[in-house]
């Protein structure tokens, strides 16, 4: 359940709690004989105490709107009727509206990413932003590309455009995808307002309210939150060292009512890995046996640092099931909010329907600067850039994390992007350790929130798109003196270096 909790508001934190639901049950939005969430869950999820919880559940009892049963939990009780006064025009005493949101979207608002804090005091090290470091945005050489486009554009560009997605730079996108492998044309690519209008999309092709969607556990929060607002059921699948589990997903496939496999095989978010060609060219196969729609989510594609890798899933694909989506959010800047998808092209052609009830078409005005962006050269020039900075900032980043973390931590070294994936001690849980590493002056992104099932984690995710190299290592330090500190005594006597393992 998602409350909106104000740590440093004059009203107790137990109150706000009542309130909230009171509220909730008033408005209908929790129906009789709803079960609250368990306390321990609730406490969990909001990071307080079980005493506190329980406080507001036996208030709520008090009130009249709850009952509590040992061994059942606690369930809403039925409003009575509303006397005839307060059905009257104005006869609640000027209560505000109360707005009832459907089912889908109540559950979507749940989803543990949207319990993630946001605003943190200045000066402390961002690890939590998967944003590109706008030092490293190339402002002057856009503003000059898109000038030009401009200039020999016309007055065309101010229209609506093509709700494909100007031309050229469709075109340009699939110059790039031939690199990789990826055989399409022009009309096989579908440009969208960032790749989570294209993940949208998708889900809206293939997906009927109640159907479900596999999603690898951990994933990147915001899809499972897409679905959910849907009205889709959300399968979670583990995901390893070497990639989503493949005996599993087929155990889940062969249930039958899947509608599609949603995946990141390449700088996985959050966990930084990527799967090598025997595991992609599996994962086909079963999605071909049991014929399911694969989404390939490549948002970190030029940001390759080490190795080659493996060609992605689209260029491997001979059935014509996977539909890529790709970004300029991440290597670029995400103000563009410039995505695309490519598939084959009945599934674009239908796309683009729903593409256009959703939005008509993308701002033509960017597209034709991005298009002149590239062709110019100037795009490749920028990403040899962030890759060079990129590298040195991982190369910090896992050094750090090799002397600063406690005993029994472990990382994953990846091959490109901005993401390292950290596991401390099972014995520390990273959402509560947030609010100590925040006053020591870092900020990461806990693993609960990646969880669709917003399990407890030891893990956490670390973004080094935002920070120098400086401030990788105040942080990491930061991080592992808190970490460090939370252990138990016996387990702190031991050398990190020792102790600490890392992942390849």
């Amino acid at each position: 359940m998602l409350i909106p909790i104000e740590r440093g508001a004059r009203e107790p934190v137990t109150k706000q709690i009542v309130e909230y639901i009171r509220r909730a049950i008033e408005a209908g939005r929790l129906g009789a004989g709803t079960k609250l969430d368990p306390i321990r869950v609730l406490a969990r999820e909001l990071g307080v105490n079980r005493e506190t919880v329980a406080g507001a559940y036996h208030e709520l009892e008090i009130l009249g709107l709850t009952e509590s049963t040992v061994g059942r939990g606690t369930f809403v009780l039925p409003r009575p009727d509303p006397a005839p006064a307060a059905a009257a025009v104005g006869g609640d005493g000027g209560r505000p509206f109360e707005p009832v949101l459907s089912r889908s979207v109540t559950a979507a608002l749940g989803v543990s990413v949207l319990r993630a804090p946001h605003a943190v005091p200045a000066g402390v090290v961002h690890f939590d932003r998967l944003v590109p470091d706008a030092s490293l945005v190339p402002r002057d050489e856009f503003r000059k590309a898109l000038n030009r486009a401009l200039l020999k554009g016309g007055s065309q560009l101010y229209e609506y455009g093509d709700p494909r997605g100007l031309e050229r730079l469709r075109r340009a996108l699939v110059e790039r995808l031939t690199r990789s492998g990826v055989e399409c044309d022009a009309d096989d690519v579908l440009i969208t307002a960032g790749s989570t209008q294209a993940f949208a999309i998708v889900a809206r092709l293939f997906c009927d309210p109640g159907d479900t969607v596999v999603v690898e556990s951990p994933t990147y929060p915001w899809a499972c939150a897409a679905l959910v607002s849907l009205g889709l059921h959300v399968s979670a699948v583990p995901v390893g060292n070497q990639g989503l589990d493949l005996d599993r997903l087929e155990a889940v496939l062969a249930r039958g009512g899947v509608r599609l496999i949603y995946t990141m095989p390449t700088f996985h978010n959050p966990l930084g890995i990527s799967t090598d060609l025997s595991h992609r060219r599996r994962l086909l196969e079963l999605a071909a046996r049991y014929a399911v729609p694969v989404i390939e989510d490549d948002f970190e594609k030029d940001l390759r640092l080490r190795g080659r890798g493996a060609p992605p899933l689209r260029a491997l694909d001979t059935r014509g099931q996977v539909i890529y989506v790709s970004t300029f959010s991440k290597a670029l800047f995400p103000a563009a909010r410039v995505g695309w998808l490519v598939a084959p092209r009945r599934i674009t052609d239908a796309a683009l329907s729903v593409k256009r009830m959703m939005d008509i078409t993308s701002s033509g005005l960017l597209q034709a600067g991005l298009a002149q962006f590239l062709k110019e050269g100037s795009y490749d020039r920028h990403l040899r850039r962030v890759v060079r900075e990129l590298a040195q900032r991982l190369t910090a980043a896992e050094t750090a994390l090799e002397e600063f973390l406690p005993p029994g931590s472990h990382f994953v070294r990846p091959e490109g992007g901005y993401l390292i994936w950290v596991t401390l001690p099972e014995t520390i849980d990273s959402y509560t350790l947030l609010t100590e590493v925040e006053r020591a002056g870092a900020v990461y992104a806990p693993g609960q929130i990646f969880y669709p099932d917003a399990r407890r984690s030891s893990a956490l995710r670390l973004c080094v798109s935002q920070a120098s190299v400086e401030d990788i290592q105040r942080g990491v330090r930061v991080l592992g003196e808190v970490a460090r500190a939370a252990l138990p005594r016996r387990a702190g006597r031991a050398t990190t270096r020792q102790a600490a393992t890392v992942q390849v």
